[in-house]
């Protein structure tokens, strides 16, 4: 089995993960998907042989520039009536660009946007598309992220400014309490 088919074997076979999925399809949101620590953590916990369990929010992403910034609370008011079970964050994607630093460029979609989480293992994002098929976006690959391994994506280590963000996030997450086996380094 490749990488991503037991990427998409975790989505499609864990029931939180999958419903989630038909949700965001449900909302018809321009390049929506589900994105980031819900399937990182979701990869982690099957590589460390855990249950799967989201442990925190869940990341819904999107792309279109003709929606206010402030949509996303509708869209968010609208994720809680259908499942108010789930932690649901919702962000177009239009605006983040310059969530850490006013200097970057605009992204011009949602794999873009990935491209730039700041954690090369959590720049994943998964849609489901009409016909039920799974696609990944994984602008930077995904063996760091079935390896167990952390590390900052390339503009994150360009200069301590950067850096410092991506080792803020390591001390605050501790994610080597939880999966012990995850390499964390800086480069």
């Amino acid at each position: 089995m490749t990488d991503e088919a037991y990427i998409k074997n975790i989505l499609r076979t864990t029931p939180d993960l999958w419903q989630i999925l038909q949700l965001i399809r449900r909302l018809g949101l321009p390049q929506g998907c589900l994105a980031a620590g819900s399937i990182r953590n979701s990869v982690w916990q099957a590589l460390s042989d855990q249950p799967i369990e989201l442990l925190n929010d869940v990341d819904v992403v999107f792309f279109d520039p003709q929606r206010p910034a402030n949509d996303d609370l509708a869209i968010d008011g609208q994720l809680q009536q259908w499942a108010p079970q789930y932690q649901w964050q919702v962000k177009n994607e239009v605006y983040m660009a310059h969530y850490n630093f006013n200097d970057g460029p605009a992204f011009d979609s949602v794999a873009d946007a990935i491209g730039h989480f700041v954690e090369v293992p959590t720049c994943i994002g998964a849609r489901l598309t009409s016909d039920d098929q799974l696609e990944l976006i994984t602008p930077h690959g995904v063996q760091d992220l079935m390896t167990l391994k952390c590390r900052p994506i390339p503009m994150y280590q360009q200069d301590a400014r950067h850096l410092a963000i991506y080792r803020q996030r390591m001390q605050a997450k501790q994610w080597q309490q939880r999966w012990p086996k995850l390499q964390v380094s800086d480069h």
